[in-house]
């Protein structure tokens, strides 16, 4: 959108597949090593004030080509940083959370359906 040009800063976090750690099985944990960085970021920009946003939904292979890339580097997130227009809206967020016993299971799987 709009919002996203405005921004002042858009930290482009990477990846690199050639150094992540590999869990035994294989596994590659590079998004979740970058996703645990990126949260860290988000809670730091707002002890400063600032605003953020994880956007997930952009052209990948172009902002590869655009940052010109080795191959073993992956564009995981965007997060835009500035300060916000506008103060957020509490009662909007609370609205669009799930109620906890949606999200937590306790002791054993429970199906939603159940």
């Amino acid at each position: 959108g709009r919002w996203l040009k405005q921004a002042p800063v858009i930290i482009v976090a990477c990846g690199d597949h050639s150094q992540s750690w590999k869990r035994g099985d294989g596994k590659d944990h590079c998004d979740i090593d970058v996703a645990i960085a990126i949260d860290h970021m988000t809670l730091a920009a707002a002890e400063e004030g600032l605003g953020t946003c994880w956007i997930c939904a952009f052209d990948a292979e172009l902002c590869h080509e655009i940052l010109e890339l080795p191959e073993d580097m992956e564009v995981i997130a965007l997060l835009p940083i500035g300060y916000p227009q506008e103060e957020s809206d509490e009662e909007r967020h609370n609205r669009q959370r799930k109620p906890l016993d949606q999200i937590v299971g306790w002791d054993r799987w429970e199906s939603s359906s159940s």
